[in-house]
Order: structure tokens, then C-alpha cells, then sequence
């Protein structure tokens, strides 16, 4: 890893909200295609699952999905319950990051990790509705099951996302699920 990314790494724990939101913004840029330093942090950003600050969490969280594609070893395996958990994260906001990031967990190629995205989502979706603004949680879910469609087309994960969409009982949300999948 070279001086420049070390930096931004490091910047990632910056209490300055300009440099730790550009630093983020650069590291998502470039994890976009498979990296060689993606175990160099996988750790350091595992560790900030824990972090008392929802910032560092949400860090944390959309770094290692975006390092999946970069995890020749799997590392995503081991690191998925965890990073799953934080869909019903105490702060509403990094709970909506993450199910917005997680399809980005199957870009490693596992179909294990895949299955596991996907049924996790269907089952979030289901259960979400006693939460508050539960339509945005199931917005944010139904937009991560169609990015997962784009990344690898498969008919039984669109006539999931129908038969989730079909589920909601108010017509506006319905018809805001529909929008997602025909864009």
C-alpha cells in the first residue's frame, strides 16, 4: 500500500468531518476494482463494526463491502454476520448504509455470501414494518436485491423481489418498490 492510500486510511478516523467524508469518498473510488492492500485494513475496518460512533461504524460498513470485490481468500465469509447485524444498527441512518452497501458483499463471487445477502434481505423486509419509516428500510432493501439482479441476473431473485414487493399493503410505498426494479 502506498503512502498516499495509507493516508486516507488514516483519515478514515479523522474527528474533522471534511477530511474523514473525502478520505471516504476516495477509498470508495478506488475499491471500486480489486485492490492488492485489502487485507492491509480488512481488520481495521472489521474493528469499527464495534465502534461507539455511528460514523466509524458506517465506515466500516461500506469499506468491507466494497472490499469484497478485492477477497480472493473469502474473508467476506467470516465477516458477514457481523456486518448483517448493523442492518438493524441502533442508529437508523447507518442502518439504512449499510442495506444500501450490503449487496456489494457478493461481489467476491461466493454464492454462499450471495445467499445468505439475499435471504437476510428477504427476511429484514418481512420484519421491518413495526420499525419507524419502515418504507425506506424496504426501499433501501428492495434497491440492494436489484443491484444483486444487475450483478448477476437470475430469475428466481427477481420473482423474490415481486413477491416481497407484493407484500406491501400501502399502494404509494408499492408503487415506489416498482420504480426501483423497472429503472
Amino acid at each position: 500500500m502506498d503512502s498516499k492510500i495509507r493516508q486516507a486510511v488514516n483519515n478514515l478516523d479523522s474527528k474533522d468531518d471534511k477530511i474523514r467524508m473525502d478520505a471516504l469518498k476516495n477509498m470508495l473510488v478506488l475499491t471500486e476494482k480489486p485492490v492488492d492492500w485489502a487485507y492491509e485494513v480488512w481488520d481495521k475496518m472489521l474493528e469499527k463494526l464495534d465502534h461507539p460512533n455511528s460514523y466509524q461504524r458506517t465506515i466500516g460498513i461500506k469499506m468491507l463491502c466494497s472490499l469484497a470485490n478485492s477477497d480472493p481468500e473469502n474473508r467476506m465469509a467470516e465477516s458477514l454476520d457481523t456486518i448483517l447485524a448493523h442492518t438493524k444498527d441502533e442508529k437508523f441512518i447507518t442502518s439504512r448504509q449499510c442495506l444500501q452497501s450490503i449487496w456489494q458483499a457478493a461481489g467476491g463471487g461466493s454464492t454462499v455470501n450471495r445467499e445468505k445477502i439475499i435471504a437476510h434481505l428477504a427476511s429484514r423486509y418481512r420484519e421491518c414494518t413495526t420499525e419507524k419509516h419502515y418504507n425506506l428500510l424496504r426501499l433501501d432493501i428492495i434497491q440492494s436485491l436489484c443491484n444483486l439482479q444487475q450483478q448477476q441476473p437470475d430469475d428466481s431473485l427477481l420473482k423474490l423481489i415481486q413477491e416481497l414487493i407484493a407484500e406491501e399493503e400501502e399502494p404509494k410505498y408499492r408503487k415506489k418498490y416498482e420504480g426501483v426494479v423497472q429503472a
